[in-house]
C-alpha cells in the first residue's frame, strides 16, 4: 500500500472522528439548553401560580384560591411551551404533570389525574382535587393535627389532660405550658412535645414534610396507569426534593409541582424529572386600634407595645387604614407610627372643645 493511500485513510478516519465528536457535542449542548429552558418554563409557571394562590380580603383575612393558582400555572406553562392555542398539545403536556400539591394553613390538597367513564361508556382522563389532608401525627397520648402556625388540635386518647367529657382540644400549643388546668398533665408528662418549643417545632416541621411527600408519592405512582393508557412508558415516581426545597417555605402557604417524564434531547433516557416548589408571599395590611387617652384619641398598630398595657380601647373592631382612624379624630401613636399621616381635609384640633 502506498504511503499516499495510508495518508488518505488516516484523513478519512480523522474526519469521521471529528464529525462524530461534533455531533455528540452538539447533541449534548442541545440537551443542556433544552433542559435549561424547561427549568425556566417550570419556574416561571409556578411563580405565576403562587402569585394568585393567596389574597388578602378587605378585612385582612387570607383567602386561598387554589383553583386560580393551578389555572395560572398551566396557562403560563402552555405559553412557555408555545401551545397556548393547541388543546391537543396541552392535553399531552398535562400527562407530564402527575401531581400538584397546595399547602394551606391547616392541611393540603392534591391536584391529580383521574379517570371516569362517560355516558358513552368511553373512559376519559381528567384533573381533579383530593379532599383536604391534615398534618397528622400520633404519639402515645395524643393524635395531633398541626397548622403552619402555633395552633394545634389534639385528640386526648387517654384523658391525660384531665377531662372525661372533653376529648378534643384546639388552641395555641403554648397554652399547654401555661394554663392552670393543665398543671397535672405537665407534672406527669414533662417530656411531652407540647411542653418543649424546639421539639414541638421539629416534630411539626417533619410531620408537614412527610405527610405531603408521602401523599404526593402515592398519587405520582398512581399516575403510571393513566400515563401508560395514553402511550407514555415512563415510570412515574416522586423525584427527590432537596431538604431546603421542603423547608424554605415551611411556614407559608406553598405550591409543589411534579413535572416528570417529558422527553428532551435525542436519547430515550433523556426525560425531565423535577419537583418545583414556591411559597406564596402574602403580607397582611397593618391593622389599627384607637385608644381613648384622656381628652384625645391615639391610634396604634396592632403590634404596638402600648396595646399590651391597661388602656381604654374605643372600639374592639380593628381599623384597616390610618386615614379611617384619623377621621375618627385620632392622632398617630408616637411609638409605633411616628410618621403618621393626617387626612388632607381634616384638622385634628377641630374636635377639641
Amino acid at each position: 500500500m502506498k504511503i499516499t493511500h495510508l495518508a488518505i485513510i488516516f484523513v478519512i478516519v480523522a474526519i469521521s472522528v471529528i464529525i462524530n465528536t461534533d455531533i455528540r457535542i452538539n447533541n449534548l449542548n442541545a440537551v443542556i439548553e433544552n433542559k435549561s429552558q424547561i427549568d425556566d418554563n417550570l419556574d416561571t409557571a409556578i411563580d405565576d401560580g403562587v402569585i394568585n394562590l393567596a389574597e388578602v380580603d378587605a378585612k385582612n383575612n387570607i383567602i386561598i384560591n387554589k383553583e386560580k393558582a393551578v389555572s395560572s400555572f398551566f396557562a403560563s406553562l402552555y405559553s412557555s411551551f408555545g401551545i397556548l392555542a393547541d388543546k391537543d398539545s396541552q392535553t399531552k403536556l398535562n400527562l407530564y404533570v402527575p401531581v400538584i400539591a397546595i399547602k394551606e394553613e391547616d392541611g393540603y390538597y392534591i391536584f391529580f389525574s383521574d379517570e371516569y367513564i362517560g355516558t358513552d361508556h368511553f373512559t376519559y382522563t381528567i384533573k381533579r382535587w383530593s379532599e383536604k389532608y391534615p398534618y397528622f401525627y400520633e404519639d402515645q397520648d395524643f393524635i395531633y393535627s398541626f397548622t403552619l402556625g402555633d395552633k394545634v388540635t389534639v385528640y386526648d386518647k387517654k384523658n391525660i389532660l384531665g377531662s372525661i367529657e372533653q376529648k378534643v382540644y384546639s388552641m395555641d400549643y403554648h397554652d399547654f405550658k401555661t394554663r392552670a388546668d393543665f398543671s397535672a398533665f405537665r407534672a406527669i408528662r414533662p417530656d411531652s412535645i407540647l411542653l418543649n418549643d424546639q421539639v414541638y417545632q421539629t416534630v411539626k416541621k417533619d410531620t408537614i414534610i412527610s405527610c405531603i411527600e408521602e401523599t404526593m408519592a402515592f398519587y405520582t405512582n398512581r399516575h403510571n396507569k393513566i400515563a401508560s393508557q395514553n402511550g407514555i412508558t415512563y415510570n412515574f415516581a416522586l423525584p427527590p426534593l432537596a431538604e431546603d426545597g421542603w423547608t424554605k417555605d415551611i411556614d407559608n402557604v406553598s405550591m409543589y409541582v411534579v413535572f416528570q417524564g417529558y422527553p428532551y434531547g435525542s436519547q430515550p433516557e433523556e426525560a425531565y424529572n423535577k419537583i418545583a416548589s414556591a411559597g406564596a408571599k402574602v403580607s397582611k395590611r397593618d391593622t389599627y386600634y384607637i385608644e381613648q387617652k384622656g381628652w384625645y384619641l391615639l391610634y396604634h398598630k396592632s403590634t404596638c407595645p402600648e396595646l399590651l398595657k391597661e388602656i381604654l380601647i374605643l372600639n374592639e373592631e380593628p381599623y384597616y387604614d390610618p386615614i379611617a382612624c384619623i377621621r375618627q379624630g385620632a392622632y398617630q401613636c408616637p411609638i409605633c407610627t411616628p410618621n403618621g399621616v393626617f387626612a388632607p381635609d381634616y384638622d385634628p384640633l377641630s374636635n377639641i372643645d
